[in-house]
């Protein structure tokens, strides 16, 4: 059951779980005391991965993560017009130490 957190401000909500005991008593030992950012933090990291994943197949890699020819060609042109960009500038793309 979900419903609206009006007590722990905007953009969080209330929600109930159930999951075995033992991933549980696992997650509120790995927690450190703060239950639900550690379960926050997990599903920012799937989402996370989820949008890399997305990016990787803009640029043509697939399941297995082997890029297509297209993809190479593709990730090729972007890699080209950077260096178009940064020469058009004038900037050698390298940082100060």
């Amino acid at each position: 059951m979900t419903e609206p957190e009006s007590e722990a401000g905007a953009g969080t909500f209330r929600t109930s779980i159930t999951m075995p005991v033992s991933l549980a008593e696992f997650a509120r030992a790995r927690s450190g005391g703060n239950f639900s950012a550690y379960l926050a933090s997990l599903v920012e990291r799937d989402r996370r991965r989820d949008l890399a994943h997305q990016r990787l197949a803009e640029f043509g890699y697939e399941d297995d993560m082997a890029p297509t020819e297209e993809g190479r060609a593709r990730a090729r042109a972007v890699l080209e017009a950077h260096r178009e960009r940064k020469r058009m500038l004038g900037g050698s793309g390298q940082r100060a130490a």
